[in-house]
């Protein structure tokens, strides 16, 4: 109770601006942050961010759990450690075991990818107006199914988030990519914010 606590007050405390910029962007509304930064940190940011997807999808894809523990928030690695242990936690089901996720609306991200017959990854980079930070998303989906336009429609993303889309938010601090939200958003607003 105490972290679903945690997490909402910092959900209120994590500018919209993942969301929105998505949204901006798909629409012209406003440019990522090329207008922001110099196109070389630009590109550099984006493809750590995609290499952070990649190791990831893979530790999901063979269920390694002490690799995806790595790039777990800090503040959760013990606790989501623990939970992980234990074949029906919330957790373990959220990642990787669609039959033990209540409600049956849901699949695990670990079906998601695994059903995927060409997983893609996509970056989605914002510069906040309101700390500075470089935000980014992941999103993991099929590209043989799901198109860019798919992905640049917030209907489409919250609509299918449950079974096709998995995603992560992270930001860019001190040169290191950090998850701001638990592992593949599991107890966060996600792709409906």
């Amino acid at each position: 109770m105490m972290r679903l606590s945690r997490i909402a007050t910092e959900q209120k405390q994590i500018p919209l601006i993942l969301c929105a910029a998505m949204i901006s962007m798909s629409y012209g509304l406003i440019s990522d942050a090329t207008s922001q930064q110099p196109q070389k940190k630009f590109d550099i940011a984006r493809r750590n961010l995609h290499l952070i997807g990649e190791k990831v999808a893979r530790a999901v894809l063979d269920k390694d759990i002490p690799s995806l523990l790595s790039y777990d928030r800090a503040d959760f690695r013990s606790e989501d450690e623990a939970s992980l242990k234990h074949t029906k936690s919330d957790l373990y089901c959220f990642l990787f075991d669609s039959s033990c996720i209540e409600g049956g609306k849901w699949r695990s991200v670990y079906d998601k990818l695994s059903h995927s017959r060409q997983l893609g990854i996509k970056v989605t980079l914002a510069k906040s107006r309101y700390d500075g930070h470089l935000y980014g998303i992941l999103l993991f989906y099929d590209r043989a199914s799901i198109s860019d336009k798919d992905l640049g429609s917030p209907d489409f993303l919250c609509k299918e988030s449950p079974t096709r889309i998995a995603s992560w938010k992270f930001k860019l601090e001190d040169g290191k990519w950090r998850p701001v939200t638990p592992m593949f958003d599991n107890e966060a607003e996600g792709l409906c914010s």
